[in-house]
Order: structure tokens, then C-alpha cells, then sequence
């Protein structure tokens, strides 16, 4: 298993990341990590329901997708993995998972926050996760499609 992109978006999988991010990614496989979207049978079956011939959609808990990816490892998918939340990365991150990159899409905290761009308001938690991960290294990119010229962070 190949992750090709780490995406934050609260919106978890729409039309920006089928139709824009998985062709960029040249991705074959979406992985939502999210405990609220596993355990809704109808948002869990409506996500899924975006599987394809070529794309394969998963909905799992956090703690199931960082197994899935850790025992996958040999498997030849190209992976996108989406969190909903900074907080959730972040628990994942302290479950061992590893990234060198993120794309920051959407983040709306009802309007609430600092808006960096009119799909992403961060709070002060989220601000300092951010730092956090830039002091680690992690190359941050704000932007909703590949098209999108990066904002700086």
C-alpha cells in the first residue's frame, strides 16, 4: 500500500476528491478514518457507495485504518487517506502513523476561527497542531484541488 495523499476535510469524500484529487493521485483506493462515519450505517454506506471498478472507498475507524495500512504494506493500492479533523490526524499520528505531507482542504468550524481561506477556518488547537507538524517537518498544503495554487502557511 502506497499512501499518495494525506487530506484533511470535514466534508470527508465529495466531488473535489473523485473527481480532481484521485485522478492527480492516480489513486485506487480512498480510505475515510473517521469513528463518527463508521459507525453511521447510512453515512458509512453513502461514502462507500463512490467504489468503482478502479476506486475502492473504505469507511473505518481510526484505529482500523492505521492496521489496515500497517498490515497492508505489501498490497500495490494507491492510497488516499482522509481525516475530518486535525485532532483526528493527530490521534493517529500517536498510533504511529507517519506522513511527510498533508493537504489541508476544508475546515469549517461553522465560521468560526481564523479564516485562512474561505473553505478552511482553523482555531487555536488547530493552529497549534499545525505548527506542531510544520516543527516536524511535514510539508503543509493548503489548497481544495491540485488545480489550486497553494496558499502559505
Amino acid at each position: 500500500m502506497s499512501i499518495v495523499l494525506v487530506r484533511i476535510d470535514d466534508r470527508l469524500l465529495h466531488g473535489q476528491i473523485v473527481e480532481a484529487w484521485v485522478p492527480s493521485c492516480k489513486a485506487t483506493c480512498i480510505i475515510v478514518a473517521n469513528d463518527e462515519a463508521k459507525k453511521s450505517r447510512i453515512q458509512r454506506l453513502a461514502i462507500e457507495s463512490c467504489s468503482s471498478r478502479v476506486l475502492t472507498v473504505k469507511v473505518e475507524s481510526i484505529e482500523e485504518s492505521m492496521k489496515d495500512i500497517t498490515l497492508d504494506s505489501a498490497n500495490k493500492e494507491r492510497v488516499i487517506i482522509i481525516f475530518s479533523t486535525l485532532k483526528d490526524l493527530m490521534q493517529a499520528y500517536n498510533k504511529g502513523f507517519r506522513f511527510t505531507y498533508l493537504n489541508i482542504g476544508n475546515l469549517h468550524h461553522d465560521g468560526k476561527g481564523k479564516m485562512i481561506t474561505p473553505s478552511l477556518y482553523i482555531d487555536p488547537e488547530d493552529e497549534g497542531i499545525l505548527h506542531c507538524l510544520k516543527d516536524m517537518g511535514v510539508k503543509l498544503d493548503v489548497r481544495a484541488v491540485p488545480s489550486d495554487k497553494p496558499v502559505p502557511w
